[in-house]
């Protein structure tokens, strides 16, 4: 059931000192890839650090150390040039990809018993271009977060039925 993952999933910002298997990384980006496109363009890719030089020099741009002690980092990238529409636009709509993709990882990393917050790299700071540099990350490709993986430290608390407030729906108009 996909309610319980999503009362499961919470940011995990402390990991324990235990590598995560490929299979289950490789779990992880499936359910990214499945993730709806505009268009169905399909233009995700993920590049994945374990490389603890590389985590360094990203957590040297982002300045979280959850992002050095990770085990693993996902980076998501959409493919700006595999949507015909202005440049603009393709880079929004790559972005609201980006955001889907890694919703959809966050509840599978969650069924899987590993955790992951959403790291954004700022663009107001350059971060975007500074992770593509160090990733060799191609120019017409979107970068908005990282995903840092791994077993939580600690498992946090899930969320409760009671959290749930209808007072937050509005009938025909708000």
């Amino acid at each position: 059931m996909v309610m319980k993952e999503i009362q499961n999933r919470r940011s995990v910002r402390k990991y324990q000192e235990k590598e995560v298997p490929d299979e289950l990384i490789k779990e992880v980006i499936k359910a990214g890839q499945f993730a709806p496109t505009a268009r169905n363009n399909r233009a995700v890719e993920f590049v994945v650090v374990r490389d603890q030089k590389t985590k360094d020099e990203i957590f040297n741009i982002v300045g979280q150390d959850f992002v050095k002690e990770a085990p693993v980092l996902i980076v998501p990238v959409s493919d700006t040039s595999k949507l015909e529409v202005p440049l603009e636009i393709a880079v929004k709509l790559s972005s609201y990809d980006l955001a889907v993709t890694s919703e959809n990882m966050f509840l599978q990393a969650a069924s899987l018993g590993l955790g992951t917050v959403w790291k954004n790299l700022r663009e107001e700071e350059d971060h975007p271009r500074k992770v593509k540099d160090i990733l060799g990350i191609p120019e017409h490709f979107t970068v908005i977060n990282i995903i840092p993986l791994g077993y939580p430290e600690e498992v946090p608390e899930s969320h409760k039925d009671e959290e749930f407030d209808q007072g937050k729906i509005h009938r025909e108009s708000f």
